[in-house]
């Protein structure tokens, strides 16, 4: 896992690279990154890494960006599929050892591995940095998929409960 000091350059170039991928798509207005950039820098120096993710600040902070637009952009330019997570078993979530932290400020999160493949959910596809951290982190195969932000959170969020309750049974077992 990497300490806050590591993360926050990953955070700072993949929301960067975001805000800039979606100025290119016309998906948000100049005035609108900026305010959101202010935002964000605000949650990194605060340490608030969870809070560090320009989408969320866009989307529910300032309302400046239709989600159903910008997934329905990388579906169809990008030929990324598209997923629900909202019932989906995310119990191979804690055999990836995935950085929680990580997962919330990239909005991405790896929910499945069948052998040398590894099936990642995001909502920073349009994000170089994003997209090559984890593909770094994860090796081999990966599958990605488009989802919507409450989707990904939702399921992080389980994950972490999951994560959380197996920890505890250890303690109590041990």
């Amino acid at each position: 896992m990497l300490t806050d000091k590591e993360r926050r350059p990953l955070i700072l170039r993949s929301n960067r690279f975001l805000g800039s991928a979606l100025l290119e798509r016309n998906l948000i207005k100049t005035e609108d990154l900026e305010a959101a950039n202010e935002k964000l820098l605000e949650a990194v120096q605060s340490g608030n890494m969870r809070g560090a993710n320009l989408l969320n600040i866009l989307l529910f902070d300032l309302k400046s960006v239709d989600e159903a637009r910008l997934v329905d952009e990388i579906t169809e330019d990008e030929s990324v599929g598209l997923i629900d997570l909202s019932n989906y078993d995310m119990a191979k979530f804690r055999e990836i050892n995935a950085d929680i932290d990580l997962c919330y400020a990239t909005y991405t999160v790896p929910f499945d591995k069948v052998e040398d493949f590894t099936m990642v959910a995001t909502g920073y596809y349009l994000s170089k940095p994003t997209i090559q951290y984890w593909e770094e982190t994860l090796g081999g195969n990966i599958i990605w998929y488009v989802c919507s932000v409450a989707s990904i959170a939702e399921a992080i969020e389980r994950a972490s409960q999951l994560a959380s309750s197996e920890e505890v049974a250890v303690k109590e077992g041990a």
